[in-house]
């Protein structure tokens, strides 16, 4: 048993470590400031560590304790990059002695780590004093850090991860999808299975009685997120032209910034509507009646979940963790990924079927209460892990 294991809650600190680039900010980083707000209700103090810059300045402007951590810029160590690896352990070296004074310091009582270079650094720093270490998967073992980690002469650096994962308490997954993801690449690897994983699924804090009042626009889809092609922006956009002639009265809005924006301003016409970024994401959405997310990879989308939260109907792809929010024709629409032809019949069954759009926006919410009330789910199944209960 830990030595405070014993030990009231009440002002115990928990340090959140989310280290990316300064100009990264997205699903993941914005996890970290919805985890500390719930925290914060339960009488912790959370300490979020990163170098994203809107991470950083959000957390004080939510007043949430925050401190920028060391960031290396060279995170693609494969092919003749391969030979600095001494260099990136030097740095790894450095960073576990950075985590060690902070800890000391700080002397938290539960350390969650959410990122590659402090899954090795931060963990090792904490085993050693002894603090209960978490990690928080967000996508980021699939989508990169344990890529060709079951290759002999692949990713050094996932393999290092692997064998520090032992000795972390709980390996936490915000789907089914990643979990299932992990366990099968361990058995491609050869190693014993782990026993310290768990499900843990995203979530959104409840606010529908806040946005309940604002007035829905008819026939109306909403995409709100980053405007990247893996997002099927060209295939939505082409999806709603296709169907737009045949429903005059009908709009397609997009929100959000990135490398397609120029895409998304030159193809706005009077029904298809770019207004850039949005400091209200939750206000728009709520003034639509289609959320639409066309994406060809996900981790558990924030967006499908606050669209769950915000009672509406939902179009989306059959991919990764989707199906743990949207099930087809109970709550929503799935359709291959970049299938226009698919993507544009969903939106025209919706925008002809009235009814069928209010029965699935109020299963929707049902699904929400469920399975995405992220205060209850903390409550439920985070806190008693930190608190060093069994979490089934």
């Amino acid at each position: 048993m830990r030595k405070d294991a014993k030990k009231s809650s009440s002002s115990a600190k928990i340090v959140i470590i989310r280290n990316t680039s300064p100009r990264v900010y997205g699903g993941g980083e914005t996890y970290q400031l919805t985890l500390s707000s719930l925290l914060s209700t339960h009488s912790y103090q959370p300490i979020i560590f990163s170098s994203s810059e809107k991470l950083l300045e959000n957390s004080r402007r939510s007043s949430i304790s925050c401190q920028r951590a060391p960031f290396l810029k060279l995170q693609n160590w494969s092919g003749l990059k391969n030979f600095l690896l001494p260099l990136y352990f030097l740095w790894q070296l450095y960073l576990y002695f950075w985590y060690l004074h902070q800890f000391k310091n700080l002397k938290p009582k539960t350390v969650i780590v959410e990122s590659r270079d402090d899954y090795l650094a931060a963990t090792l720093a904490a085993k050693k004093l002894d603090i209960q270490t978490l990690w928080i998967d967000h996508m980021d073992f699939r989508s990169w850090v344990l890529q060709n980690v079951e290759k002999k002469y692949k990713n050094f650096i996932g393999k290092r991860i692997l064998k520090v994962a032992r000795l972390v308490d709980r390996i936490i997954f915000i789907s089914n999808y990643e979990r299932q993801f992990f366990e099968e690449l361990i058995k491609k690897t050869s190693l014993p299975p782990f026993q310290n994983l768990t499900t843990i699924k995203n979530g959104a804090i409840d606010s529908f009685d806040e946005y309940q009042k604002i007035s829905v626009t008819p026939q109306s889809f909403i995409y709100l997120g980053r405007l990247e092609e893996y997002k099927g922006i060209k295939e939505l956009i082409a999806a709603f032209q296709e169907i737009s002639s045949k429903h005059k009265d009908a709009t397609l809005h997009i929100y959000g910034t990135g490398p397609l924006a120029d895409y998304c301003k030159q193809h706005q016409t009077s029904q298809i509507i770019y207004p850039g970024f949005t400091d209200q994401p939750l206000a728009k959405v709520a003034a639509a009646e289609i959320f639409v997310l066309p994406s060809y990879i996900e981790g558990l989308s924030l967006a499908l979940i606050d669209a769950t939260m915000l009672k509406k109907a939902i179009i989306t792809t059959n991919i990764d963790g989707n199906p743990e929010v949207v099930q087809d024709s109970l709550n929503g629409l799935l359709v291959p990924a970049k299938d226009q032809q698919a993507l544009a019949r969903a939106m025209n069954k919706l925008l002809e079927n009235p009814t069928l759009v209010q029965e699935f926006a109020r299963a929707s919410r049902k699904k929400y209460l469920r399975d995405f009330d992220f205060s209850k789910t903390i409550k439920e199944q985070l806190i008693p892990i930190i608190e060093g209960k069994k979490h089934v």
